[in-house]
């Protein structure tokens, strides 16, 4: 516990200096009597053995009004403010493919509502980072900007929603990627160490995570040209397709038939691709524990040391020592007022 105003103590020293009087005080104004054999046969009254309470009770409520003063506080919790981490940019395929099945545990789920729960769980598992937003159909749009603000960016992802609209339907992860690459760039000037930077935060590198499942058929940038763009900035670039589960064909060798892959669609070699020219990785996913396993492994790859600057939250508990002595100050009012009342 602490005290936020420890000056409102020296209250106390008045109330010291009562008690003292009080005590070294042998009495009020006197009578003489020759004896006084004759008041020793009156028995001591019940409001004689209180009348001493009425000193108490002002002492005490005045010693927890002073108190109360100097705002006592007790420590709430501990928080950092993290002063430096990765500005990663979640890029989401809303368009109408996202509502075909995927195995989701025991069960079915459409594609979008495993990638909900998918990207919730990493956005919770990077408290430090700065974390977007990006949505895309046949365009492309910002749901949430670059933050440090978690609580809300889970709100915009469990918001999401597949077009609907048959004229706003398509796929154009190209452009969808060069926002993102736009957004960090502009982001990393903001928080740039060489300019006036407010926050103190420090970005120690950009990643844009492209989650997908159908060929980029529409929008104004190539899906290459997004990647050079990004890669000419300094961004890592992770794609992720969402496929069904590969085909097999059976092809014949000298030591018989064998069961092999058939060849990854063009849509995959395109986000392999994007994802090799900026370093980064591209993984299929045909399941909800196969998503969780590509966003655990991206996870475990873009960490940062992270430095934060540490503070304290306090409670104010002032409010019992406040409420106590006012109402040691109203009972003292009553019983001086009525049954221990003085005359004079």
């Amino acid at each position: 516990m602490r005290l936020a105003l420890p000056w409102a103590l020296l209250l106390l020293l008045p109330l010291l200096k009562m008690m003292i009087d009080h005590f070294r005080r042998r009495g009020g104004p006197t009578l003489s009597f020759s004896t006084l054999d004759s008041f020793k046969k009156v028995p001591t009254t019940q409001r004689q053995r209180f009348m001493p309470l009425l000193f108490w009770l002002q002492a005490l409520s005045l010693l927890m009004l002073i108190t109360a003063m100097a705002r006592p506080q007790i420590k709430d919790m501990t928080q950092g403010i993290p002063k430096e981490g990765v500005a990663i940019e979640l890029v989401v395929d809303i368009s109408s493919s996202m509502d075909i099945s995927m195995p989701f545990q025991d069960t079915a789920m459409s594609r979008m509502e495993v990638t909900k729960l998918v990207v919730e769980q990493f956005s919770a598992e990077r408290p430090n980072d700065l974390l977007g937003l990006i949505s895309f159909a046949r365009y492309a749009d910002t749901v949430c900007p670059l933050t440090l603000s978690h609580d809300s960016l889970l709100y915009y992802i469990q918001d999401l929603e597949i077009e609907s609209r048959p004229n706003e339907d398509g796929t154009a992860f190209g452009d969808a990627v060069a926002l993102a690459a736009a957004r960090l760039k502009t982001a990393e000037e903001r928080y740039s160490q060489d300019d006036d930077n407010d926050t103190g935060y420090e970005i120690k590198s950009k990643v844009i995570i492209l989650l997908t499942d159908g060929n980029n058929n529409c929008g104004r940038h190539l899906p290459m040209e997004g990647a050079a763009l990004a890669e000419y900035w300094g961004i890592r670039l992770h794609t992720i397709a969402i496929t069904d589960p590969p085909e097999m064909k059976t092809i014949q060798t000298p030591e018989g038939p064998v069961q092999v892959e058939e060849e990854p669609l063009v849509q995959e070699r395109i986000l392999q691709k994007m994802a090799e020219t900026t370093g980064g990785i591209y993984r299929r996913a045909t399941d909800e524990a196969s998503l969780r396993d590509v966003y655990a492994e991206i996870n475990i790859m873009e960490t940062s040391e992270i430095e934060s600057e540490r503070y304290h939250t306090y409670k104010e508990i002032f409010q019992p020592f406040a409420a106590t002595g006012l109402f040691l100050l109203v009972t003292h009012a009553l019983l001086s007022t009525t049954w221990l009342r003085r005359i004079p």
